[in-house]
C-alpha cells in the first residue's frame, strides 16, 4: 500500500527542477528555448502535476529521456510533429557564424587584465565606428 502512495505522489515539479540542474544548462536557456520567462519556469517547480506535453518537451531542450523517471510516458504521450524552421541564408553568414572556437583562457590575472584592455578597445572603437555610421545616416535623410 505505501508503494502505491509513493508512485501517485511524485512531485514532476521536483523532477524536472533536478533534471536541469543534472544537464547543466542554465534556467534562464531552458526557459528562453521554452518560449516561457524563467518566474514562469520557477513556478513549474512548484507543480506536482506537470502536463506530460511540457515534460516531453523540456527533455528535447536538455536532452533528457524522461521515460526513466516517468516509464509509461513513451507509452502514453505522443510526440508532436517538429516544426519545420526556415532555410538559412548562407550569403548572409559572417565570420563568427561558423564552427565555434576554443575560447581564450588567460593564465595569469595580467594576461586577464591585457585582454580586458584590448577588448574594450576593441569595444570603443566600434562604439565610434557606430556613431560615425549614424551622424552619416541622419544627415542623409
Amino acid at each position: 500500500m505505501q508503494q502505491t502512495e509513493i508512485k501517485t505522489s511524485i512531485h514532476r515539479g521536483e523532477i524536472i527542477k533536478d533534471a536541469i540542474k543534472a544537464s547543466g544548462v542554465a534556467v534562464g536557456v531552458v526557459a528562453e528555448k521554452l518560449g516561457i520567462s524563467r518566474k514562469t519556469l520557477y513556478n513549474k517547480f512548484k507543480e506536482s502535476s506537470i502536463p506530460y506535453s511540457f515534460v516531453l518537451k523540456l527533455g528535447e531542450v536538455i536532452h533528457h529521456d524522461f521515460s526513466l523517471e516517468f516509464p509509461h510516458l513513451s507509452k502514453t504521450v505522443k510526440k508532436e510533429a517538429p516544426k519545420p524552421q526556415a532555410p538559412v541564408n548562407n550569403n548572409l553568414l559572417l565570420q563568427f557564424d561558423g564552427a565555434p572556437q576554443e575560447p581564450y583562457k588567460p593564465n595569469s590575472m595580467k594576461e586577464c587584465e591585457q585582454e580586458l584592455v584590448t577588448l574594450q578597445r576593441k569595444y570603443i572603437s566600434l562604439l565610434e565606428n557606430f556613431n560615425e555610421l549614424l551622424l552619416k545616416t541622419s544627415q542623409s535623410k
